[in-house]
């Protein structure tokens, strides 16, 4: 696990210390769609929270998968990782989010092509496959 910090409305911030494992299940629903109305950004500002109201700093920790995963969306979207935390929790206080099941799953890969002194050149992605373990318990209950 590695431990890092977001920075979250202070109303939420509580509910994430609480229900973060719960929160974290929604990732790759909250990811496929925001893929689907942002395009990856350059020659952008970062986005961050911006709610008006007071901010708190909350202790996480993450797999490695999950912080490589929010970071490589956080860098293709010019977003912070805060505020993909936030759009988690904005989606899991709609309860009919929480009851779906997860169809699809991720997979992140980094590969390194060339890294040097005069250049660093490296791939990030993120894949989403179908969950296929989803798939055979959807189609044992429809028969």
């Amino acid at each position: 696990m590695l431990t890092t910090s977001v920075s979250l409305p202070v109303k939420h911030a509580q509910l994430w210390r609480a229900k973060q494992r719960q929160i974290m299940r929604l990732t790759t629903r909250m990811l496929r769609s925001l893929f689907t109305r942002m395009s990856v950004r350059r020659g952008s500002k970062r986005l961050y929270n911006r709610t008006g109201e007071d901010f708190q700093i909350v202790t996480t920790r993450f797999t490695e998968t999950e912080y490589d995963t929010l970071h490589c969306a956080a860098a293709a979207l010019r977003v912070s990782v805060s505020w993909l935390v936030y759009c988690l929790i904005k989606l899991w206080l709609k309860p009919s989010q929480r009851v779906k099941t997860n169809l699809y799953t991720t997979n992140y890969y980094m590969t390194p092509h060339t890294c040097g002194p005069t250049a660093l050149i490296f791939t990030e992605s993120i894949y989403f496959r179908r969950n296929t373990a989803q798939q055979n318990i959807s189609s044992v209950s429809q028969e």
